[in-house]
């Protein structure tokens, strides 16, 4: 079934094995949105579902998290991103898991990236971006997270991780005029950011200082970010918004290497959709 509606995917780096649990259970009932927008580890999965490519964010993470050419603390030390994601798009041979890119072109939904530029500070999107250099730049620029991963060159500028200016983009899915939006936290409904810290803050001036708008944007991010959830809570009680979320709080870090605890947060996500089906599907229709 398509529908005429959003589908807004959070960010959270190993915390979207939670994302793609539920992903993976959309792709196994042919439910599909009109428009779909990730940022960070929400466009990767994204991706690979707009791709209809069923368990491929899963596999990838739990078979290949600790292969180096993937993850590796050593790239830093070659002024390299920890998080290789070329790994991800790069054919590895016909037994591997490698991306469809002709089932992505293929596909009808519109596929949003959002990443945050340098420069002003502010989210900037690429709307389906053709296969190949521009496609996995847009996904580089919104999943690589400052300090632990190089910027990125990109048609609009040279970007990071999208969730420093607009980590949970429901947002864009109203401004795109969307009646019907549904979005998957990595997080619980209340969660909230603590205040950037006075040593981050430093960290942040000293490594970013050619770029002021991204140090105030990355510094505020707490703040708008805990603003965005209060605004998103008050929708989904208005039923405005359909929102996925963990009911329990995420034992996964960033960087998770306990490919069990991947495995768990995943089941959770493939049960919680499983669980709510019924209920996303009597918004939309509504």
């Amino acid at each position: 079934m398509y529908y005429n509606a959003a589908l807004v995917l959070e960010g959270g780096a190993m915390r979207g094995l939670y994302t793609s649990g539920i992903l993976d259970v959309l792709l196994k009932k042919d439910i599909q949105f009109k428009t779909v927008i990730g940022v960070s580890a929400g466009s990767l999965s994204g991706a690979n579902y707009v791709s209809k490519q069923y368990k491929r964010t899963y596999n990838i993470n739990t078979k290949y998290r600790d292969d180096k050419e993937y993850i590796s603390m050593a790239n830093v030390l070659k002024k390299e991103s920890i998080i290789n994601l070329d790994f991800l798009f790069a054919d590895h041979g016909p037994t591997w898991h490698n991306f469809d890119a002709k089932a992505y072109e293929r596909s009808e939904t519109n596929f949003v990236v959002v990443a945050t530029e340098l420069t002003s500070g502010k989210a900037v999107t690429f709307n389906k971006p053709k296969p190949g250099k521009p496609f996995i730049n847009a996904l580089e620029a919104s999943s690589s997270m400052p300090f632990i991963s190089k910027p990125v060159q990109t048609a609009k500028g040279l970007c990071l991780d999208g969730g420093i200016a607009d980590s949970i983009p429901y947002d864009l899915a109203q401004q795109a005029g969307f009646d019907k939006i549904v979005v998957v936290r990595t997080r619980m409904r209340d969660y909230r950011k603590k205040p950037t810290s006075f040593a981050l803050q430093k960290i942040y001036h000293r490594h970013f200082k050619t770029y002021p708008n991204f140090v105030k944007a990355a510094i505020a991010r707490p703040e708008n970010y805990n603003k965005s959830v209060e605004t998103l809570n008050q929708l989904e009680k208005d039923n405005k918004i359909f929102v996925l979320a963990p009911e329990t709080p995420v034992k996964v870090s960033r960087l998770e290497h306990n490919v069990k605890k991947l495995d768990e947060l995943y089941q959770v996500g493939t049960a919680d959709m499983e669980n709510n089906f019924d209920k996303m599907i009597a918004y939309l229709e509504s």
